[in-house]
């Protein structure tokens, strides 16, 4: 294995969390799987999740039952008992049961449909107060950690910090002040700095070309019309604020133009950059 290869395992090792944020069809999904297979093939072990995936932090399609309630589902479906416990989230005076991903087995739409009218994250009404919200989010984000902390793995993730939590925030809690996300976010933050995480940011020049580009690739008129623009501009400028207040390391990459080519090399010189501080502190 070439030296390169053994300071770039030893980095990796030391940051075990790499983080893509932006606006939707800013490139994020794009840049971490190119990132992913990267780490790959120089050896280092990675795992990337993207949205929509099984995750180990966020919470995607996820109900929110309390013990009364997931106790008397386990009696209400006899049938899919064993399936949920296998794979609810118990905590002290909660419990989270996915319905989506995986699937429920064996198939009950009547299960289903009671999941979904429990969910916690997707969905236009909050079931749960806001700061039970947070409570749920900082406990997976510190048991996140504390996995982590023990192994030489690297995560990709995307969209966990911004994206999730600032769209659900203002679609389930629009009460919700700036001010008090940007608090939220950043208690996250100080959670996960024991990873040594690194935050890339993607960014377009326009909001607006970037949402009319992506509404055309995925077939999503509405993306492009004026209150939508109006709601991502504001979002990003929030998001721009949000990344300088970050206790780790975090860049703004420009992808205006689109070449995915010149994106991740820009993203490897950052790697390599930070490669090259370990090689000189030793």
């Amino acid at each position: 294995m070439s030296l390169l290869y053994m300071i770039r395992m030893e980095k990796m090792k030391k940051t075990k969390l790499i983080m893509f944020e932006g606006i939707p069809g800013s490139g994020k999904t794009t840049t971490s799987q190119l990132l992913y297979t990267y780490l790959k093939e120089v050896g280092v072990n990675s795992e990337v999740y993207i949205e929509g995936s099984e995750h180990p932090i966020d919470l995607p399609f996820y109900a929110y039952l309390t013990k009364n309630e997931y106790n008397n589902l386990l009696i209400r479906f006899p049938q899919q008992a064993e399936w949920i416990r296998l794979n609810s989230i118990i905590e002290n005076d909660y419990i989270l049961t996915p319905y989506k991903v995986p699937e429920p087995k064996p198939w009950s739409d009547e299960l289903a449909e009671y999941l979904s009218f429990k969910e916690f994250c997707y969905s236009n009404k909050a079931i749960v107060p806001f700061n039970t919200y947070k409570k749920a989010f900082y406990t997976r984000f510190e048991q996140y950690v504390t996995r982590m902390s023990n192994t030489d793995a690297v995560t990709i993730f995307e969209s966990v910090l911004f994206q999730h939590q600032i769209h659900d925030i203002n679609r389930l809690y629009p009460q919700i002040t700036e001010d008090e996300i940007i608090e939220y976010i950043r208690n996250l933050t100080v959670i996960i700095s024991p990873l040594n995480p690194v935050l890339l940011y993607i960014s377009q020049n326009s909001v607006e070309e970037s949402l009319k580009h992506t509404a055309i690739i995925r077939s999503k008129p509405k993306w492009s019309n004026p209150e939508t623009v109006e709601y991502y501009i504001k979002r990003k400028n929030l998001e721009l604020r949000i990344v300088k207040l970050l206790p780790f390391r975090s860049y703004i990459l420009n992808n205006t133009d689109r070449d995915w080519n010149k994106m991740f090399d820009s993203i490897k010189s950052i790697l390599d950059c930070e490669m090259k501080d370990v090689m000189n502190s030793v």
